[in-house]
């Protein structure tokens, strides 16, 4: 199976670019990605977005990310990050599914394989959290599935990985998360966004991967206290996933798109 991975649209308002004029806007760094994944992916399956769709939340930028994402050929699935709003991405994205709660948590069984979607986000906050209801959801979900590979998708890492800011921003109850994905025998893969960078390595003995951002990357800043470096910014990027049918075992693949 072949799943493509979106991360951090940031997109901003129609008619400007509010971060940065320097830059494109948002948008047409997404649609080249996307006239790429036409161009030589357009056999994925899925398309996953990590959260960050929109830079402020707006009704606007949500009904443009909309419009611009609907061009892919494979079906769509989002998940917010700590830039957005759950209100205005569930009306401009309206098959988005949510708990009881509210929250954006959903989970799917494709090709015998269990993808889990968590809602990260914390109200106000850049950091990102689990709240008892999540992950009481996720507990539940996890044991309907227990014979089932997993894979589970989120905005904030809930490991450090070695860029101090960022770090201190991250999923704040790792641990309590932790705990319930222990109690599942085959979580195979953890997928997250956030940082604006490829990135991966193992976490409890679980193998994860943080996605590129459609829009830019961050400079690699690994020392603490000393802000962005001055370096070249990263191109736009995605992700692709090549997922074994049998256990589910990841193969991904990074890709830039200028």
């Amino acid at each position: 199976m072949k799943l493509i991975h979106l991360s951090d649209c940031h997109f901003t308002d129609p008619a400007a670019d509010a971060l940065s004029a320097s830059k494109p806007h948002p948008q047409k760094t997404l649609q080249n990605i996307i006239a790429d994944i036409c161009q030589w992916h357009h056999d994925a399956e899925l398309c996953i977005v990590s959260g960050d769709l929109t830079h402020d939340g707006t009704p606007a930028q949500y009904a443009l990310f909309a419009d611009t994402i609907s061009a892919l050929p494979m079906p769509v699935h989002v998940i917010p990050g700590n830039h957005d709003l759950r209100e205005p991405l569930l009306a401009a994205l309206p098959q988005t599914a949510h708990d009881e709660n509210g929250f954006i948590n959903y989970a799917f069984i494709h090709n015998g394989i269990k993808i889990v979607l968590l809602d990260t986000l914390s109200d106000g906050e850049d950091s990102g959290i689990l709240c008892p209801h999540r992950l009481a959801w996720l507990a539940n979900e996890l044991q309907q599935s227990r014979d089932l590979p997993c894979l589970v998708f989120m905005h904030h890492p809930p490991v450090a990985v070695g860029l101090p800011f960022m770090d201190s921003i991250n999923l704040l109850n790792a641990d309590e998360f932790g705990e319930v994905l222990q109690t599942h025998p085959a979580i195979r893969h953890i997928f997250f966004g956030h940082v604006h960078r490829p990135c991966h390595g193992m976490w409890r003995g679980i193998p994860f991967t943080g996605g590129a951002s459609s829009f830019t990357g961050q400079p690699l800043a690994m020392q603490p206290g000393m802000g962005l470096p001055d370096k070249p910014w990263l191109e736009p990027g995605y992700g692709i996933t090549l997922i074994h049918d049998n256990d589910a075992t990841v193969r991904y693949h990074f890709e830039t798109v200028r």
